[in-house]
């Protein structure tokens, strides 16, 4: 999968750090990820609370855990496919394995360097399973304050 684009409408990504590593979204925002597969588009409404990077500050050395407006958009999109969808019926708008390498193709499309693109991708490889597959009343929330629409390439 290659991405071709990611793109905000029209403002910049507006977050409210609340403490303990994580944000809430300060606004209404579409995030649209193109690639040579489709279109992926994140609605997120105001509320739904990311901590973009996982890992904790010893991890920050390496990989900052919210980047520049890029690379955070890579992350919160991410989130949300680690977030099953009460729109969807309750289902991830994409498996784990699609996600994670949307991530690492998102990643590159933002300019991280590819060695480092590739250690956050094998990262939520290895260590992301429990966040996929299980809910926390955070998990519950965002599941209602987000939705998620695909368009296939022509």
């Amino acid at each position: 999968m290659k991405v071709n684009s990611i793109t905000i409408d029209g403002f910049a990504l507006e977050v409210t750090p609340m403490g303990n590593r994580l944000y809430r979204i300060a606004r209404d925002t579409r995030v649209s990820v193109k690639t040579d597969e489709g279109c992926f588009n994140f609605f997120f409404k105001r509320g739904f609370v990311t901590n973009f990077r996982s890992g904790g500050p010893i991890v920050d050395r390496f990989v900052d855990q919210v980047g520049d407006e890029k690379k955070a958009l890579c992350y919160l999109v991410h989130d949300a496919i680690y977030t099953p969808c009460a729109s969807l019926g309750g289902h991830h708008p994409l498996s784990r394995e699609l996600g994670d390498l949307l991530l690492r193709e998102s990643l590159k499309w933002a300019k991280m360097e590819a060695y480092k693109a590739e250690l956050v991708y094998l990262s939520v490889r290895w260590f992301g399973a429990c966040a996929y597959d299980e809910d926390d009343a955070l998990t519950s929330l965002n599941s209602r304050l987000f939705d998620f629409e695909w368009t296939a390439s022509e």
